[in-house]
């Protein structure tokens, strides 16, 4: 039987659509394809300095991300693309959730102008979902993207383990200023390089190559103990437990290896620890197993030694915004079901440089911004995504595809790892998580597409194997009989 996986698939070209009509050079789109996967990857490697770059420089100018999306609305056809989306997922609480959002966004712009846009932004880079199902309408560019995703997390993750050095060398970037917030160097801000590592850890246990197996195990275990010593992180805790519990109900023998280079891991951080070498973490702590325990136990808001204590006591801090916040939507009825809004800071907190605009929680900041109808849509969005991502996995198990199956658990490692950051931390409300969760589940969704295409194309062809072979056997029955 032969393999229907995506070097096979040349009919696929058939599905193609164009950016617009008048574009017959493959260069230019070929071009543009390049220049938003260049973006996405820049976004989740450079992280919190890219972020801060827009168009003026200063001043409230337009962000990369947006540009880029701007540019792709106005080339790909949405009205060809929605319809084809909606044969692969519910597509309507994604609707529903665009059109709350952002007529919301367009609403609140009237009176408080730029910050109601800069707070609507995860609802504007959620339209990312149709840029990536668009840049997968061929498979030359899916080809083309999962070899790069693969070179993304090699350089991703030797990027996050230029960490001890990261003061050092960010005397040497060069600055850039958000609005309302102070310089931040462009490079080596490495804010959300602990996943990067974790999700690179994960590939390397699910793709495994032959002859190279051992290696990969050790350089999980480096990574997932650079991720927790140097992160020192309590979502890098829970995104370790998160990817395991997937790995073990997935892929149960990455899952074994998984709880080895735990092991291996922990054996690395406890050698850093009595080897005398003065490295320190984010939180300025020398990097230790004892740390590691107690402040993964803060998250319950209790802690040992006075650092885990001053972890511990952000619990409530953040408990109490999120009550405030319910407060604020309990005054009417009116807020309870749509929201705040945008343009105000849903805190009052005041940090270093600026005033903290979101709880920490992307779920309460949609609830806050958007109300029960917003949640309820976002979270029926959310199911419906990962529904169409499940079905895809459970085709690729059925047809025994493992490189297919390899590909799509890499886009769920990432979207799993987002999810669980968005629960202490604004996730969905930066660029460098919110414009690559959409985009990679805009290219789940036209993946599944092909993929289902491969097994009808191969059903098809096996069928028409047994006609044939059927019909051999009735015409060899035939020339048997005597006259």
């Amino acid at each position: 039987m032969m393999n229907p996986s995506l070097p096979m698939a040349e009919p696929w070209q058939s599905e193609n659509i164009p950016a617009v009509q008048s574009i017959s050079s493959p260069l230019r789109v070929d071009l543009l394809h390049k220049i938003i996967l260049w973006m996405v990857g820049t976004y989740l490697i450079l992280n919190v300095g890219f972020e801060m770059v827009r168009l003026p420089p200063v001043g409230p100018g337009v962000p990369v991300g947006e540009l880029v999306l701007g540019l792709c609305l106005c080339l790909m056809s949405t009205r060809v693309l929605l319809p084809l989306m909606a044969r692969e997922v519910w597509v309507l609480p994604i609707l529903v959730w665009w059109g709350l959002s952002l007529i919301r966004a367009l609403v609140d712009a009237k009176s408080a102008g730029i910050w109601a846009l800069r707070d609507a932004s995860q609802a504007i880079e959620s339209l990312y979902l149709i840029v990536g199902f668009w840049f997968a309408s061929n498979e030359a560019n899916l080809r083309y993207f999962f070899r790069w995703i693969r070179r993304l997390l090699i350089l991703g993750a030797g990027y996050g383990l230029l960490y001890p050095l990261s003061d050092r060398l960010q005397s040497y970037s060069p600055q850039v200023s958000g609005i309302g917030t102070g310089a931040t160097p462009l490079l080596f801000s490495v804010a959300d390089s602990p996943a990067i590592m974790l999700w690179c850890a994960a590939w390397l246990l699910i793709d495994r190559p032959r002859g190279a197996r051992l290696a990969r195990d050790v350089l999980a275990g480096v990574l997932i103990a650079a991720a927790v010593a140097f992160g020192q992180s309590r979502s890098t805790y829970l995104e370790v437990l998160m990817l395991g519990l997937v790995l073990f109900l997935l892929k149960r023998k990455a899952a074994a290896k998984w709880g080895f280079t735990l092991v291996l891991g922990g054996l690395i951080i406890w050698g850093i620890s009595i080897s005398g070498l003065n490295l320190k973490g984010r939180e300025g702590r020398q990097i230790s197993l004892e740390f590691v325990a107690h402040h993964f136990e803060s998250i319950s808001g209790t802690g040992g030694g006075e650092l885990q204590e001053a972890a511990a006591a952000g619990v409530p801090l953040r408990i109490g915004w999120w009550k405030h916040i319910f407060s604020q939507l309990e005054s009417s009825p009116g807020k309870l079901v749509f929201g705040l809004g945008y343009g105000m800071p849903l805190t009052t907190f005041v940090g270093r440089t600026a005033v903290t605009r979101e709880p920490h929680n992307s779920y309460m900041s949609v609830i806050g911004r958007l109300g029960l109808a917003g949640i309820l849509m976002w979270a029926l969005m959310q199911i419906s995504l990962y529904r169409a991502l499940w079905r895809s996995l459970r085709l690729c198990r059925r047809m025994q595809w493992t490189v297919d199956q390899v590909n799509l658990l890499l886009l769920l490692m990432f979207g799993m790892i987002t999810l669980v950051q968005a629960v202490g931390e604004a996730a969905m409300e930066v660029p460098f998580y919110a414009i690559p969760y959409y985009f990679f589940f805009g290219v789940t969704l036209r993946y599944g597409k092909h993929l289902r295409m491969a097994e009808e194309r191969e059903l098809r062809a096996l069928q028409e194997q047994h006609e044939r072979e059927d019909e051999n056997f009735n015409d060899g029955f035939a020339d048997a009989e005597p006259a």
